[in-house]
């Protein structure tokens, strides 16, 4: 027998887990053959991985110094098979960006329909999730780039600005903030009863880091994940909020309004991601160029 990826991953996915059980679950295989597959593993390096024990399994020493070493090799033979199935679709035209839910409400599709218009070959893909997500799937080469607000910084990554997404309050025109044409400043939001984003969302973070923003809006009553759960609340009127203008959905518009806030007047900057020194196919450069030029023009109109 000899050593394969199998017993590197599932030692790794057992180190993550800190249970036999759960990673089990993970990698899809039943326990019994999970303790097996690490047995044969530490029979093959000759050391143990781990210190059992009835309630939980701990690293030893030696699986401590491996372990690195084993997600990277995981890592590298992951992203190595995503660049190969990445290079067969890039022979047939495709392009898959990860973006934001939010760009894909009021701004993307009329682009994107006008691009198809010229370019009808490029079959495009959107691959939705939150910005941390957007990250992750260009890293891993799920995607040829990305359309995000930065999560975190990464030498692996590039940003290219984009546009700039001003933050502002949502709520119905006959709410007391609503009704005034102006701009608001953030010390009015502290009274009101808000509904906000979870929290391993960009939207979530950027507020959050706003100096002196209200503790009515930092904690709101209601914390959801979807829009589609936020719009609700808002239409059922349980509470306002506040979002970045492209966040806001089109089908919201004849009921609520959207309100610039000043003091501070904040803005999302909003990037194309791509891994760094990782070239586009012609295809997906094709994309990306096109909305470096018309998605400022597109902001300007909203």
């Amino acid at each position: 027998m000899s050593l394969a990826l199998r017993h590197i991953r599932a030692f790794a996915e057992v180190a993550r887990q800190g249970s036999f059980r759960r990673a089990a679950e993970k990698l899809f295989v039943s326990q019994p053959a999970l303790t097996i597959t690490i047995s044969q593993l530490e029979e093959l390096v000759g050391v143990s991985l781990f210190n059992r024990t009835t309630r939980r399994i701990n690293l030893t020493t030696d699986g401590e110094n491996f372990l690195p070493i084993a997600e990277r090799l995981v890592a590298d033979f992951d992203r190595a098979i995503s660049d190969l199935k990445q290079s067969a679709e890039r022979r047939d035209g495709k392009v898959s960006i990860a973006v934001l839910p939010s760009m894909t409400i009021n701004l993307l599709p009329d682009l994107l329909a006008r691009f198809k218009g010229t370019n009808p070959e490029t079959r495009i893909v959107l691959r939705d999730d939150n910005a941390r997500g957007v990250q992750r799937q260009v890293l891993n080469n799920e995607s040829d780039f990305g359309i995000s607000n930065r999560w975190e910084e990464d030498s692996e990554l590039e940003f290219t600005p984009l546009t700039l997404d001003p933050i502002g309050l949502v709520c119905p025109p006959d709410h007391p903030l609503g009704k005034s044409t102006r701009s608001i400043g953030w010390r009015k939001l502290e009274d009101y009863q808000f509904v906000g984003m979870s929290q391993d969302t960009g939207v979530n973070k950027l507020i959050n880091a706003i100096e002196g923003c209200p503790e009515a809006v930092r904690s709101p009553e209601y914390e959801v994940l979807t829009m589609a759960a936020l719009g609700g609340i808002l239409e059922a009127r349980l509470a306002i909020t506040v979002l970045p203008l492209l966040a806001v959905p089109s089908h919201m518009h004849p009921s609520l309004v959207f309100r610039k806030l000043t003091n501070p007047r904040v803005e999302r900057e909003l990037c194309v991601v791509t891994r760094r020194d990782y070239p586009l196919s012609a295809s997906a450069q094709k994309v990306r160029d096109m909305l470096l030029t018309e998605t400022p023009r597109a902001v300007d109109r909203l």
